[in-house]
């Protein structure tokens, strides 16, 4: 990527270091509360599979646009003294969280390459680990913000956005296990039953089956278990208990991606066992990805899938040069939509070693996307996780499927949250984005109103603006009143027509008619990425914001915030943060029995990195995921483009309760507040004063000027006449806010004569 990089002058760093929120140096190893401008995570210096070392932090890069022809803001001196907070949130992404014991899973296609090299990661069972690690870090940040505002102010995190492919399969236990996550419950990452109930009454566990761990379903059993396998040597597949086995029988040609790993002894049944999740200590809010709402994040859910991932036969093949099998036969069940139990049947009949047999489990059911959306709202949070903010007439529309939603954590900045799946499900395409019509008019009609409300906006989606090229209507899926539901999950629920389908570039062009939309911060690719978008007229532009993923190396998230300079320009500020377990992983050969969530977290940080598909070093000369230094900590200036406007956003009054004898006087105290985010002084504010009571006066005030992010104090004089008597409910009304305080008169006594 050929692009201009902005250099951070000397001046710059100095200003950096003046606003920056200092974090102490951490000891060597440490990250809970350390971003990438402290330290990096590097590999060592050792042959072969590298373990991981901290390095040099990075520091920001100031971008304002020009790079791509079109300066979207300016840099202007002084912004660090000036500057007020407009919001500040995390966004994770793409955890990928995977029950890597069912079933559905296509391990099998793995070894083909090309299109499929994410059908498996040899550290898949430790992300439920790794996610409570990041979790936990944002967490340290959440009260320590990387910047502070004017005066030293330190914003609070708003929220965390999780910007889609939480779970890997849309299995109903994946979405479960990331709900225990976020909400701080105890996790039980492994999957299986007692197959006894099973055997002869599931279509896909058929009489007369050797269910393998049948005594102990807790136990592992899945591809990374070579004991487990039908054939008498698997190598594609690391397996920690003996990553370089001997193939038996002798192959000269025998493919082993991972002889020269470390060992790790019972890992895999250490990587199943319950703990108890961090849970995030701010609001929470959940937008779909492909893989939440997909079979592996291609297919919508048929009924074939749905008996596959609750059934006893998982599908399975070593490389083709270890197995001397090809995977074509299994790949046909998943690309062909009217593949059947029997077809399913009969390829094991006629080679049944394509199959493990393995403890089935219910809870790997697919879920419909309404079904997900009521199991994020089903934990009493006024929020849902973001599903509550669903606009009722959507919801209505939709028949309750429509999963696209907007909320506003503080005055002055809207956040619009898209379902940008292709929710008709054409294998190897539907992995891409986009939105259908009746969202993308939604979406117009949300922006349209965020701008006469003076609101800045910020999309999240899953798909960035790039990833949006899935041409497939919603209608390619059967439609859900013509099979059951409970059986075809992924049916299209919306009665509405989703044609025509928008990708990417339309919504761009719309999105550029609107000044007010600053940034779209999404995930998918799996890359820190930044990128500039700037209307033809050179007036009006975004930034595009995309994220690395959790499941692959670099193994990061981001810090977002938000700042008002106070020059017509605002900052966008993103920081680049690792998850919370050390660097330091166990050595190899330790024995996993005893290893602790952290340490389960540490080494899928060091498995990421030297993942022979994905991992840092299968990209050339730069490191996969990582993206260059002006993707990853960056400032990015964009003008402000709302319109001067005073934001009076709270009145308060004290006492709110107060006795007063007739014939005396008191004074409340009122407060009047301009919101931090209002873009000018609120000049000649007018306090009115209401007495329910006629014979308790009052009198209205006027404020000459209250700045933004202030509040002033004005006393209103409150005189009992000598007859009132009773109540009186004292009402102020500021901007249409209103403050009560609630007087109760004591009668006089008589003056003795």
């Amino acid at each position: 990527m050929n692009r201009f990089r902005t250099k951070v002058a000397a001046a710059l760093i100095a200003i950096c270091a003046l606003t920056t929120v200092a974090i102490a140096q951490a000891a060597p190893g440490d990250t809970l509360g350390v971003s990438t401008t402290t330290q990096r995570i590097v590999p060592d210096s050792s042959a072969g599979f590298n373990f991981l070392a901290t390095g040099p932090g990075e520091g920001y890069t100031v971008r304002d646009g020009s790079e791509s022809g079109t300066a979207l803001g300016a840099a202007l001196s002084g912004r660090e003294n000036r500057r007020t907070s407009i919001s500040y949130f995390g966004q994770l992404t793409d955890f990928q969280l995977a029950d890597e014991e069912s079933p559905l899973r296509v391990e099998f296609l793995d070894p083909q390459g090309g299109a499929f090299t994410s059908s498996w990661r040899p550290g898949e069972a430790l992300n439920p680990q790794e996610e409570d690690a990041m979790i936990r870090q944002f967490n340290a940040f959440s009260a320590k913000p990387p910047h502070a505002a004017k005066g030293g102010v330190k914003p609070k995190m708003d929220f965390v956005v999780n910007t889609g492919d939480i779970s890997d399969n849309n299995q109903y236990n994946e979405a479960l296990w990331n709900l225990q996550l976020i909400e701080g419950q105890t996790v039980n990452p492994g999957s299986g039953v007692d197959p006894a109930s099973s055997i002869g009454n599931h279509p896909l566990c058929p009489n007369g089956m050797n269910v393998l761990n049948a005594a102990d379903p807790s136990a592992y059993t899945g591809v990374q278990d070579r004991d487990e396998w039908p054939t008498p040597t698997m190598g594609y597949f690391w397996d920690p208990d003996e990553p370089n086995p001997t193939p038996v029988p002798a192959n000269p040609n025998f493919v082993n991606p991972f002889a020269d790993w470390p060992g790790y002894p019972g890992l895999m049944d250490r990587a199943q066992r319950p703990f108890k999740a961090t849970g995030l200590k701010v609001p929470a809010y959940q937008v779909f990805g492909n893989h939440d709402g997909l079979v592996q994040g291609n297919a919508w859910g048929s009924n074939i899938f749905n008996q596959i991932a609750t059934g006893c036969l998982k599908p399975i093949n070593d490389d083709s040069a270890n197995s001397g099998r090809s995977s074509n036969p299994l790949l046909n069940f998943v690309l062909n939509p009217n593949f059947t139990a029997e077809d399913f049947l009969d390829i094991r009949t006629g080679e049944p070693k394509y199959f493990m047999e393995v403890p089935p489990d219910p809870d790997r059911r697919l879920l419909s996307k309404k079904e997900h959306m009521n199991l994020y709202r089903s934990t009493g949070k006024d929020s849902g996780h973001g599903f509550n903010f669903v606009d009722k007439a959507e919801k209505t529309a939709s028949s309750g499927f429509a999963s696209y939603y907007s909320f506003s954590p503080r005055p002055g900045v809207r956040y619009v949250s898209l379902d940008t799946t292709s929710e008709g499900g054409t294998v190897l395409v539907s992995d891409k984005g986009n939105l259908d019509d009746p969202q993308f008019k939604w979406l117009e009609a949300t922006i349209k109103k965020a701008t006469a409300n003076n609101e800045l906006v910020v999309l999240f989606s899953h798909h960035a603006p790039g990833s949006m090229t899935a041409d497939v209507i919603d209608e390619k899926a059967p439609g859900c009143s013509t099979v059951d539901p409970a059986e075809v999950p992924g049916c299209d629920g919306d009665p509405r027509d989703s044609a025509p389908i928008h990708l990417g570039n339309d919504t761009v062009d719309m999105l550029l008619g609107y000044p007010n939309v600053i940034a779209w911060v999404a995930g998918h690719s799996h890359v820190n990425n930044v990128t500039s978008f700037a209307a033809p007229d050179g007036k009006s532009g975004f930034w595009s914001i995309r994220t690395s993923a959790l499941a692959d190396w670099p193994k990061q998230n981001r810090l977002i915030e938000i700042f008002d300079n106070r020059d017509g320009n605002l900052s966008i500020f993103g920081t680049v943060i690792d998850h919370a377990a050390k660097v330091d992983a166990p050595a190899d050969g330790t024995s996993a029995a005893n290893l602790s969530t952290d340490e389960l977290a540490s080494l899928s940080r060091v498995i990421g990195y030297n993942e022979n598909q994905n991992g840092a070093e299968a990209c050339g000369s730069e490191k996969c995921g990582e993206g260059e230094a002006e993707d990853r900590n960056v400032e990015l200036l964009i003008k402000d483009p709302r319109k001067k406007k005073a934001n009076v956003n709270k009145v308060t009054v004290s006492p709110k309760k107060r006795s007063l004898k007739a014939g005396k006087k008191f004074k409340l105290t009122v407060k009047v507040s301009n919101f931090i985010t209002a873009t000018a002084d609120a000049k000649n504010v007018k306090v009115a004063v209401k007495s329910s009571n006629k014979r308790v006066k009052v009198s209205k005030k006027t404020i000459k000027k209250i700045q933004p992010g202030k509040t002033a104090t004005v006393k209103i004089p409150v005189r009992a006449l000598r007859t009132a008597k009773g109540k009186s409910k004292i009402t102020i009304t500021v901007a249409g806010k209103k403050a009560v305080a609630n007087i109760k008169v004591i009668k006089a006594k008589k003056k003795r004569r």
